[in-house]
């Protein structure tokens, strides 16, 4: 069950059978809306265990409402900061055990994207790198010139870079690039679905990305992504794990160089391990 938005990023995920949509902002706002969208979900008093992950009292009530047999609160061991040690608590305080964290699956098929098929048709002759510089908060944002540092040292390697975002923001941060001669990036600024940009970044050689959700996307969907934390903060809850994924986090050293050597021992990586399987 997740918020309307957040569709297309629940539904194609490995071991996702169905998906709820909860319009919080619209046809369910308040608590009328949570009264008619519980009551007129196919799933009440079918549901077995709720696993909680909001903080905000609308999802225990919902899951009150649904009548689930079980309810697990948003992280019932206070001990976890980890976002996939959190999660696993879920199924452990369910079951008395211990959870084994898994990587994110998240399924793609891009010869049968539109969008995905086209830009590789149209620029798979070169090696394409993705790029997202801007997330919700501007604290995690890559600085225009360290951007244009980057996609210049980029093109100068004979890369085809491809620019991510989504919002006003990742907007004003594409033309402010643009205003200052920095036009050789393929802008894709609002352009993509959830599923378009996925499909997108798995013809991707590489990606880097602030920390935001195309990061966790680009892993999910096994492309080599340097996650680039400008607030380290957030580096112990939000970034992936190298045992998990083929993935290098960055919070020190945000030089278009140091950036770039990462991911080609990423892509590296890859090609290697792809060739060993085959």
């Amino acid at each position: 069950m997740v918020n309307t938005s957040l569709y297309e990023a629940a539904k194609y995920q490995e071991g996702v059978d169905d998906v709820i949509c909860f319009d919080k902002r619209n046809k369910h706002k308040g608590l009328i809306g949570l009264l008619k969208f519980a009551f007129s979900c196919k799933y009440r008093n079918k549901i077995d265990t709720a696993f909680i992950a909001d903080k905000k009292i609308r999802g225990i009530l919902l899951s009150y409402l649904l009548n689930s047999k079980h309810r697990i609160k948003c992280n019932p061991n206070k001990n976890l900061t980890k976002m996939p040690e959190i999660n696993a608590d879920f199924i452990s305080a369910l079951t008395g055990k211990s959870a084994e964290i898994i990587p994110i699956k998240y399924n793609v098929n891009p010869e049968q994207n539109f969008i995905a098929s086209k830009l590789k048709s149209e620029y798979g002759d070169k090696d394409i790198i993705g790029l997202c510089c801007t997330s919700k908060k501007t604290e995690k944002d890559m600085p225009v010139e360290e951007a244009i540092e980057l996609i210049n040292l980029l093109n100068k390697n004979n890369k085809t870079v491809f620019l991510f975002g989504l919002g006003d923001k990742a907007r004003t941060f594409s033309d402010n690039l643009k205003k200052k001669g920095c036009t050789k990036f393929v802008d894709l600024i609002n352009i993509t679905s959830i599923y378009d940009l996925a499909n997108i970044i798995s013809v991707c050689k590489g990606v880097i990305s602030v920390d935001t959700g195309t990061m966790h996307l680009s892993y999910a969907v096994n492309t080599p992504t340097v996650c680039v934390f400008y607030l380290q903060k957030s580096v112990e809850k939000w970034a992936p794990s190298k045992d998990l994924y083929n993935v290098y986090v960055e919070y020190k050293d945000f030089s278009a160089k140091n950036l770039i050597n990462q991911l080609n021992l990423l892509i590296e990586h890859s090609t290697q391990h792809e060739y060993l399987s085959q």
